[in-house]
């Protein structure tokens, strides 16, 4: 179970010729006073935290997640989610792995501002890659979809990939704040091959990365507001179809991938094997079938770390 060594790569150039603007992007919005003043105070924090080493930025961050956290309205969300997906768990355990969740989430968030840093040096030690069959796959010459959740330190899959020779094109959400997400895509083209957005604007980058033979990084577990309610801790939850259809559409191999928080700020990174996507793309039964799978695999890496999920984010409809 290798330790991965960017000092020592072969080479994969992932997008320092990229410009930070997402591929496929709709018109940017405008950008108002609001959006100086917030991208002001996170450009000064980011800063900061750029001066400090790798485990003590992750520290601020997970201490400002526990200390912020309870006085915020997603310290509630989180609360009644976790109480209605994990009711069998004691009470105190809830309330621990709730505060757990936001001391991961702070230290995700913190964690941020050392990522080019982390990208340009050794890091033996702080993340040990596990399932080296999938990971194979997953940098092979093969279209390929790799898929995770906001669990551990879920950035950091994305490098793993680029240190081995095949950078993915990130999908993602962008923020309401246009110069954060600048901010956020100049830290990300570091080590990606691309950017697209979520949603249709995206959807041509995407399909135009996967008929190249590459590889896509997906981070699934969020609500969308038009996919089907598919069973996730017994509950219907809004999934994406996006993943499934293009996964049949274009024969891809899905590739799950779980980050895990070990200690403060060590990782391990866990490959699994590749899945099969069988059925055809227009098929609203194939989809479920395979989405129902997905959020499966989900709610099994959760139980096994539910500190280290984002439980504050509004899964479940009310």
């Amino acid at each position: 179970m290798a330790n991965v060594d960017p000092a020592t790569q072969s080479g994969a150039q992932p997008a320092a010729a990229a410009a930070p603007e997402a591929s496929g992007a709709k018109p940017r919005p405008p950008v108002k006073l609001r959006h100086y003043l917030e991208a002001g105070l996170a450009y000064i924090f980011m800063t900061f935290l750029k001066l400090l080493s790798w485990p003590l930025a992750s520290n601020v961050g997970g201490w400002l997640g526990r200390t912020l956290g309870p006085l915020t309205k997603p310290w509630r969300i989180a609360t009644r989610n976790i109480s209605r997906a994990l009711p069998e768990l004691p009470e105190k355990d809830r309330q621990d792995a709730v505060r757990a969740a936001f001391d991961n989430f702070g230290r995700v968030m913190a964690e941020y501002a050392q990522l080019p840093k982390l990208w340009g040096s050794r890091w033996d030690g702080l993340i040990d890659v596990q399932g080296q069959a999938g990971l194979q796959w997953a940098v092979a010459n093969k279209p390929v979809i790799v898929f995770t959740a906001h669990i551990g330190n879920w950035e950091l899959i994305p490098m793993v990939l680029a240190n081995h020779g095949k950078p993915a094109m990130l999908v993602y959400r962008a923020p309401n704040n246009p110069l954060v997400d600048d901010m956020i895509l100049n830290i990300r083209t570091t080590y990606a091959a691309g950017m697209a957005p979520k949603g249709a604007d995206g959807l041509r980058a995407i399909v135009q990365h996967i008929q190249d033979g590459g590889t896509v990084f997906m981070v699934v577990d969020q609500k969308t507001n038009t996919g089907p309610e598919i069973p996730f801790f017994g509950r219907g939850a809004r999934t994406g179809k996006a993943i499934a259809r293009i996964a049949m559409k274009y024969g891809c191999k899905l590739i799950p991938v779980r980050s895990e928080r070990i200690g403060g700020s060590r990782f391990r990174i866990t490959f699994d094997g590749p899945w099969s996507v069988e059925g055809n793309a227009g098929d609203e039964g194939h989809i479920r079938q395979t989405l129902t799978k997905l959020n499966a695999k989900i709610e099994e890496w959760v139980r096994a770390t539910p500190g280290q999920w984002m439980w504050m984010h509004k899964r479940w409809p009310d």
